[in-house]
């Protein structure tokens, strides 16, 4: 085996010195946006899983695979207030390289007034997030799958830009017999190149291990993921001990009714307990939508719970082009 193909497995073991940047994100926090519909729906992490969906690549390079060449996906993401998101990502495959990816986020905060300190208006202004992004996924065998993307990140508010670079890297171990894939990933290890302001905006590193199990009977794929492990051990005081547990877990389910039609849920308790306002029955945190399969086209939606704030709806389409 060439060394160069260990690059992610190398990378992994470096996770326990690397220090977590959990400060202030600035101009990058969008990156921790789901921009797939399948992706939200499924609790906005589902590292483990991989098919023919080419954004998942974003949560994991080591989803790339040969049965997504020349697929392209459009996603977008109305989110609060006038705040709108999209996705383009497309796929091709080249015979001894492996499976490229490439894909373009942006979010636009839409228009937003002008103001001094006295609070006088002077015009309007527009911020605007962007991200493009290259990976490679690999497969040694049929069971171990590896990869990595390289991120070009640009913020700009009100005159002012912020810039980064960024790596991903990840595994993922397929075991057929048991019907279980495992995957690990390492997101947004990188530096900043220009910040928005004195205060550096920091992108969001990420450590995932991720877990896909399908059930033998019964229609249904089950997905856990542990997140933000480089954070692990700072949960909001006064947690119990299964919240301090739950903090760092997405949850997600997927239950194919037909070849043709999948209903899809999931839930994040982090975000429940950070959105969540009504003392009872708050559905801040919950996820849900569902797939649908035509000739030639993949059409998927979902919807995500802000508590008071409304829900965030997302749209997506694939093809083969």
């Amino acid at each position: 085996m060439k060394t160069w193909r260990l690059l992610p497995v190398f990378l992994l073991f470096l996770i326990p010195p690397v220090q977590a940047q959990d400060a202030l994100l600035g101009g990058f926090a969008f990156l921790r946006l789901a921009f797939s519909a399948r992706v939200a729906a499924l609790g906005e992490t589902p590292a483990a899983v991989s098919d023919d969906d080419v954004a998942l690549f974003l949560l994991n390079p080591a989803a790339l695979r040969p049965e997504q060449h020349r697929h392209m996906q459009i996603a977008y993401l109305n989110h609060v207030a006038d705040i709108r998101a999209g996705m383009a990502a497309y796929a091709w495959y080249r015979e001894g390289l492996g499976t490229f990816g490439l894909a373009l986020r942006f979010l636009d905060w839409g228009t937003i007034d002008r103001a001094d300190l006295e609070g006088n208006r002077d015009g309007v202004f527009r911020p605007v997030d962007l991200a493009l992004t290259v990976g490679l996924g690999r497969t040694r065998g049929n069971a171990l799958h590896y990869g990595a993307s390289f991120h070009l990140i640009h913020s700009s508010l009100a005159g002012r830009q912020a810039t980064a670079l960024a790596l991903d890297a990840g595994l993922r171990y397929e075991l057929p017999d048991q019907l279980l894939t495992l995957s690990g990933s390492l997101n947004y290890l990188g530096i900043t190149l220009q910040t928005l302001g004195t205060t550096p905006d920091r992108l969001p590193f990420d450590v995932r291990l991720s877990l896909r199990k399908r059930l033998r009977y019964l229609p249904l794929q089950l997905t856990l993921t542990f997140y933000d492990l480089p954070n692990l051990g700072r949960w909001p005081a006064n947690q119990t001990w299964l919240g301090r547990l739950f903090y760092y877990l997405n949850f997600g389910a997927e239950i194919g009714a037909s070849r043709s039609f999948q209903l899809r849920f999931g839930y994040s308790y982090r975000r429940h307990e950070m959105l969540k306002i009504r003392p009872r029955l708050d559905l801040a945190g919950f996820n849900a939508g569902f797939g649908l399969r035509l000739v030639g086209l993949h059409f998927d939606y979902a919807f995500s719970s802000w508590s008071s704030l409304g829900l965030l709806h997302y749209l997506t389409v694939q093809t083969r082009l």
